[in-house]
Parts: structure tokens; C-alpha cells; sequence
């Protein structure tokens, strides 16, 4: 079992790194101007000629090639990677690129996920589409960051969500539409009430729920995913 943020951090690396050997993933740079630091995301190959491109961003402490430190600490590697999202991706034709929110250290904030989606954003070209896939903290970053900036809405094919952890107070008057009519909410079933469970309720819309824990429901998800975004653009 892995149990220390380095060992997290080492074994999430290893995923990406071999992702990235076998060309299911690519590597993009960029310079983080605040910070003067080096960063990369994950992308599928040739991910900015794709007329869709999908955005995924992550929960929080994890690093980009992984959805869960919580399954990592179970030794339930397979299911954390982000590895089949990369091959279905591609499979369909899709565009996927993965931020890596931690680069800089915690991020409770949720700055660097901010930063990192502007600059994705302003890499996809105008003609493209752009879809979404937020899990847990990472649902909660892009539902304040696309209610922050409803002049690309109209370029948005879809959001998913999946088990986002939303705050009680949320403003979403800009986004209803899209919430109303382009959003699939996946939620993780329990006894007591889930994340996906509470934001169906936050944001007045229905969810699809699978059993198990919250860090299982990326894996469980990804044929539902697949499916609005080929739904999405028929």
C-alpha cells in the first residue's frame, strides 16, 4: 500500500511517464509566468487538431495520470489511472488533455487550476469545441470558473461532473442553461449523502448514481462519458 505524498506522487509520475512511452498520452509544456516554473499536461496525440476537445480536470491533492490517491492508497492502481480515459479518447475520435493542478504545491484555492484551464482554453481554436470533466474539487472549479466566463459557452459541448464537491453557496444563473441541458452528473451511492448526491440538489438537475466510493466513480463512469460526448456531437 502506499501511504506517504511522495509515494503518491512517485507512482502517479510512473503512470503518466508510461502513458507517455507507449504514445497513449503526450506531454505539453508550459511556463507558469507567475511562478517562473515549468509545467506539463497530459494530452492525448495531436489533442488540439481534434474538433472536440475535452478538459479534465482533477480532484484535490492528486497529480495529473491519476483520478484517485485514495485507490492508490489501496493499491488499486489500475482503476486510478487515467490511462483508459486516454485510450477511449482517442478510440472516438476525441481530444482529452488532463491538468496537473499540484505542480506548485497544494492548491486548496484552486489558483493553478484556474490558471491552467485559461491557458488550455486560449490553445483550442475558435472553430473548436470544447467539453469538460470535473472530478470532485475539480467539478467545484469548473462550475465557478465557466460561470466566470459565459462568453465560451457557446463553444461548450458538454460538462460532466462526477461526485463534484460543491459549496452550499454557489452562484449559477450564467451556466443554467448549460447545467439544464449540456450536463451529465455522475454521483457515487452511499448512505449518507454523497457528493454527486448533494450537487444534484446544489444544482436542480438529475444524476445518474453507481454504487461504491467516491474515489471509484471516474473508472465506473467512463462509458457513460463516452457516450454524452458522442451524444453531445452527433
Amino acid at each position: 500500500m502506499f501511504e506517504s505524498e511522495a509515494e503518491l506522487e512517485n507512482i502517479s509520475a510512473q503512470l503518466a511517464a508510461e502513458m507517455v512511452a507507449a504514445n497513449v498520452a503526450q506531454r505539453k509544456f508550459y511556463i507558469d509566468e507567475r511562478l517562473g516554473k515549468e509545467y506539463c499536461n497530459l494530452i492525448t496525440p495531436d489533442a488540439f487538431e481534434k474538433q472536440l476537445v475535452v478538459i479534465a480536470v482533477l480532484g484535490y491533492p492528486e497529480r495529473v495520470g491519476v483520478w484517485s490517491y485514495t485507490l492508490l492508497r489501496q493499491s488499486r492502481i489500475a482503476e486510478s489511472s487515467m490511462e483508459p480515459y486516454f485510450r477511449e479518447f482517442t478510440a472516438h475520435g476525441f481530444a482529452l488533455v488532463a491538468i496537473d493542478p499540484s505542480y506548485a504545491g497544494p492548491d486548496i484555492e484552486g489558483d493553478s487550476f484556474v490558471y491552467q484551464l485559461e491557458r488550455v482554453v486560449a490553445d483550442i481554436a475558435p472553430v473548436k469545441r470544447i467539453g469538460f470533466i470535473g472530478f470532485s474539487m475539480g467539478g467545484k472549479i469548473l462550475v465557478e470558473f465557466l460561470q466566470q466566463r459565459p462568453e465560451i459557452l457557446d463553444r461548450v459541448a458538454g460538462l460532466v461532473l462526477i461526485d463534484p464537491t460543491l459549496p452550499n453557496r454557489l452562484s449559477v444563473e450564467r451556466i443554467r442553461r448549460l447545467l439544464d441541458d449540456g450536463t451529465l452528473l455522475i454521483a457515487s451511492q452511499s448512505e449518507d449523502p454523497s457528493p454527486g448526491e448533494i450537487a444534484s440538489v446544489l444544482l436542480d438537475i438529475p444524476k445518474i448514481s453507481y454504487p461504491g466510493i467516491h474515489g471509484e466513480m471516474p473508472s465506473k463512469a467512463l462509458g457513460r462519458v463516452i457516450d454524452f460526448y458522442e451524444q453531445r456531437t452527433a
